[in-house]
């Protein structure tokens, strides 16, 4: 591969290809919530007995991937805001544009979905929403007669676990800057050769083996799903830490040396077709394809399973950031709308997928026919709502 077939294409501004790339994930974290009911045994705010081994699949491929991309994504931009505004101020940003929206979704908004949850799921009845609220919710009063769960305080996150999770690992990179001081500083000049794909493609086999062992290693104590909440606050899956670090890490050790730019499209795209390649074998299981995905435990079950995951990740991480650099460099008037609202998508999307599905539970729709509909619907009601509300309200305006 020649140098100039090497060379990227170099979008102006902020990288737009990669808020091109935030917004496509948002989207799929809306339709992975859309579908929590009908493809998951787990809990989930509206619950029915409507099942889809599709959508379960679904799930699957999107848990592979999509948040260790966005990890990936988020720590690209650690050190130049860093650089900026040095490790207090970053640490005090952070807190007020994450706590701030993390404060009216769990103390004000997800409250109301997990007392009607008490009501219709677990059949409880409350002599009014006070008595739950201060009683169960924030454990400020006497728990409720009619009560048989832990007492409170009993706050629930739900997807805001990825906020949470983010705003630690972000602390934990400003007191390292802290204590490196001038030791960790950008490179002057930045990098600009592209890497070779012999490198590119050595570096990413090397990356998948890490994830590979780390993450089978770790669900030998703890498996898929298995959530824990740590310090009374902070929700964290084990089973996904190796991936979710490691990419975190690499969007910093990767903005520091230009990666981005830099990676040569002739590998990305080959990556990306890894990732589909993928995709399309865990998703024959639907048709009856035998292969064995363990969640977790001393098996090589388990051991497919880490190493599909880890191939999807890597295969999707470098493939799709490929794809939007090379094919959409820029962003017209209404990606731009998009992106921008793509933050308050992820953090107040839940209420409007969750309404929808209490509002279609009356209906003759199945499972799929429920599914895309409400992902649909909830992209269609967020993305506006975001831009031409929730970023307009005086409280949230500067956190989102």
């Amino acid at each position: 591969m020649n140098a100039s077939a090497a060379t990227p294409i170099k979008p102006a501004n902020r990288l737009a290809y990669i808020d091109n790339v935030r917004i496509f994930l948002s989207m799929l974290v809306v339709a992975h919530h859309a579908g929590q009911p009908y493809g998951s045994e787990g809990w989930w705010l509206f619950q029915t007995g409507l099942r889809s081994h599709w959508i379960g699949l679904f799930f699957g491929v999107n848990e592979a991937f999509f948040m260790g991309l966005f990890f990936l994504m988020a720590g690209y931009f650690h050190p130049g805001s860093l650089d900026r505004k040095g490790p207090l101020r970053f640490v005090l940003d952070r807190l007020w544009r994450f706590g701030v929206p993390i404060a009216v979704m769990v103390l004000g908004i997800t409250p109301i979905f997990i007392y009607f949850h008490a009501i219709n799921f677990k059949h409880l009845v409350f002599s009014s929403y006070w008595e739950f609220y201060s009683g169960v919710y924030l454990g400020i009063a006497d728990k409720p007669a009619v009560w048989t769960g832990a007492a409170g305080p009993n706050f629930e996150f739900v997807h805001l676990w990825f906020i949470q999770n983010l705003f630690i690992y972000g602390c934990a990179y400003a007191l390292y800057r802290a204590l490196a001081g001038a030791a960790d500083k950008p490179l002057s000049p930045r990098p600009t050769e592209p890497i070779a794909p012999a490198q590119a493609w050595g570096f990413l086999l090397k990356l998948v083996l890490w994830l590979s062992v780390s993450t089978y290693l770790i669900r030998i104590w703890k498996s898929v799903d298995d959530w824990k909440v740590l310090l009374g606050f902070w929700e964290i899956e084990f089973a996904h830490l190796p991936q979710y670090v490691t990419m975190f890490t690499l969007g910093i050790v990767a903005a520091r040396r230009n990666w981005f730019t830099r990676f040569p499209a002739s590998v990305g795209f080959a990556w990306l077709g890894i990732g589909l390649i993928c995709v399309a074998v865990y998703m024959a299981r639907g048709i009856g394809l035998d292969i064995p995905f363990w969640n977790g435990g001393l098996s090589w079950e388990a051991t497919i399973r880490a190493t599909w995951e880890s191939l999807l990740c890597v295969g999707f991480s470098a493939g799709l950031l490929t794809l939007t650099r090379e094919r959409m460099p820029s962003q017209t008037p209404l990606l731009k709308a998009l992106s921008d609202s793509s933050f308050a998508v992820y953090i107040f999307h839940v209420p409007v997928v969750t309404m929808l599905q209490y509002w279609l539970a009356g209906t003759s729709l199945g499972p799929l026919e429920l599914f895309f509909l409400i992902s649909v619907l909830g992209i269609l009601i967020t993305f506006p709502l975001a831009h031409f509300v929730l970023r307009r309200l005086p409280l949230l305006s500067k956190a989102l």
